[in-house]
């Protein structure tokens, strides 16, 4: 039988108090509510409760420390059934209290759910409790459906909230009107189904009766005067003037967008105070509570990543926590909302520099053609400090390539140079231009007319793995835009992005193993884990002549491919052949 993790707080009346004392403490390390021990019989029901301070009452009362369990513990401790909502606790509560002779809540702290044999399920806190009731009772509205937005609004709804999706994009509107969704994310469809039209609408506007609103909107970047990116606010202020015309006293504004550091305080809240008339910290509520899940992963990732929050003071960041603490089981509570947006910019900017030094090191390795991942992971071979990334055809996406930018042009701000930011965005959009010219030169190395081949580019979304549909600053979009340059006709596959999308870019969507037939050069861009499955020998054998095969990332061996046929392996840096 699966141990159910409250069975921790569980002890006999015969348990001695320092042994309660070390139940309490090891109620964290199982993410238990703290300081509350049950006893129970030999069948685990329910006879009595027991806290720290029911056992210093027990010691000044019997001036003694020889107490067991059943010398401290309170025998009618307040307990609801497990199928009972907030709002049913809440409302008993006074009648409870007044049975058991207590003339206050004031100091309730822990109240037990029970099953129908008074068996202990889940203990809650009180006062975590009245945030919640708080929390529940209101309607939610996220603003901005794109991939942030849908799946937290869906997330909150399957967690039982009542959630407004406000999106101008009237055709996104209409599929999720359908119960299906215009994202790839595993389980995604099945919570547009079951949640549409129930705990989950959409909307082109505000509604009335909003108030929460989480903001979800894009920021993107664009050059700006002096030549580097910039932070585009443009939605986010369309946004807040949006919600400011609805702003009513004790609602609640969290900002989920990516921004540049001090956009909460002196962006955010200046139009929501203009637009409104209301004084943050006085009438409403504003937070920063930033996204920061994966695509392919985002449902879960919602649901066990710590959930950083910084107010705008601290009723800001505890309603906050009362709407995401039924969603993660983990808050992490920041000192100001500067404090949270820096949190977010840290994540992602770290690792685009990184993945930027391993990209390095392979431009590097290319002038010696040595492959770069074998020096990689040597390095790494029982190395216990700091293990190095795998280097990559580029670094794409939505996040990682914008984001870099605008902590830059923080920094920029407050009079410190942006360019260790800049520098590795730089190397790695220069992975681009060097996957181009090694299969470009190659071509002419083994005298093919460049301009002449026929290049199928494989896996086109920005990542592989976990896998996605989305194609948005992809580096295989990149690199595909440099042969496009310079070729009319460039094929392209991807497993999970839609052909329309593909084509709509200018490549011609095919599929494999179909796509390999009469091709010059194939480059597998991405590490969809479908591309492992690929028949390796088929592949080749359907190929041109002296074919040339890109594995941008190390997903074959190339002793395999040189096998089939005279042909050129490409790594990201060095080149095998077996052409004579």
């Amino acid at each position: 039988m699966k141990l159910n993790p409250i069975e921790k707080l569980f002890c006999s009346v015969s348990t001695d108090i320092v042994s309660l004392y070390h139940l309490f403490n090891q109620a964290v390390q199982y993410q238990l509510p703290a300081g509350i021990a049950l006893v129970v019989n030999s069948e685990n029901i329910l006879i009595g409760t027991i806290t720290d301070g029911d056992i210093r009452r027990a010691i000044v009362q019997k001036n003694t420390l020889d107490l067991r369990a059943g010398d401290c513990m309170q025998s009618n401790p307040i307990t609801f059934s497990e199928h009972a909502t907030i709002g049913d606790i809440l409302e008993a509560l006074p009648g409870e209290l007044t049975a058991r002779g207590r003339k206050s809540n004031r100091f309730l702290s822990k109240i037990v759910l029970v099953d129908s044999l008074r068996r202990p399920v889940r203990v809650l806190d009180y006062h975590q409790l009245i945030e919640q009731r708080i929390a529940k009772h209101r309607n939610l509205v996220v603003v901005g459906l794109g991939y942030v937005g849908l799946t937290m609004a869906l997330v909150l709804a399957d967690e039982g909230f009542q959630v407004t999706g406000v999106e101008i994009d009237a055709s996104r509107r209409a599929v999720l009107e359908r119960g299906e969704s215009y994202i790839h994310e595993i389980g995604l469809p099945e919570l547009v189904k079951s949640h549409i039209n129930k705990r989950f609408r959409t909307s082109e506007n505000l509604p009335a009766e909003g108030d929460v609103y989480i903001i979800s909107v894009g920021t993107p970047v664009e050059q700006g005067p002096d030549g580097e990116k910039i932070p585009v606010m443009k939605h986010l202020e369309d946004a807040c003037r949006k919600i400011a015309s609805h702003l009513k006293r004790g609602n609640l504004v969290i900002l989920r967008s990516t921004v540049p550091m001090g956009a909460s305080r002196n962006f955010v809240k200046p139009l929501l105070e203009k637009g409104s008339g209301l004084i943050c910290g006085l009438d409403f509520h504003l937070s920063f509570a930033p996204e920061r899940t994966a695509e392919g992963k985002a449902l879960k990732e919602l649901r066990s990543l710590p959930q950083i929050i910084g107010g705008y003071d601290p009723d800001s960041t505890e309603a906050t926590a009362a709407i995401f603490r039924d969603v993660t089981p983990v808050i992490v509570r920041v000192d100001s909302m500067e404090a949270a947006e820096m949190a977010k910019l840290v994540n992602n900017s770290f690792r685009d520099y990184i993945f930027a030094f391993s990209n390095q090191m392979a431009l590097i390795a290319s002038k010696y053609n040595i492959n770069v991942v074998d020096v990689i992971k040597a390095a790494n071979e029982g190395y216990p400090r700091d293990p190095v990334p795998l280097p990559s055809p580029g670094v794409g996406g939505p996040c990682l390539t914008k984001d870099p930018h605008i902590l830059a042009s923080s920094g920029d701000k407050l009079g410190f140079t942006g360019d260790i930011f800049r520098k590795g965005r730089q190397i790695n959009e220069l992975m681009h231009h060097h996957v181009f010219n090694v299969v470009w030169n190659q071509l002419k190395t083994i005298g093919k007319n460049p301009e002449e081949a026929k290049i199928l580019l494989c896996g086109m979304a920005f990542k592989g793995h976990p896998e996605t549909g989305d194609i948005r600053n992809s580096s295989s979009i990149e690199i595909g835009m440099l042969f496009l340059n310079e070729l009319k006709i460039v094929y392209a596959y991807d497993p999970i992005a839609r052909p329309e999308e593909i084509a709509s870019e200018g490549f011609i969507p095919v599929d494999i193993p179909s796509g390999f037939d009469r091709i010059d050069a194939v480059l597998f861009l991405n590490n969809h884990k479908i591309f492992e499955k690929i028949n390796l020998y088929d592949m080749v054998r359907r190929m041109n002549d002296a074919p040339i095969i890109f594995d941008g990332w190390n997903l074959f061996r190339h002793e395999n491919i040189l096998t089939v046929k005279p042909c050129v392996y490409l790594g990201l840096s060095y080149v095998k052949s077996s052409l004579l």
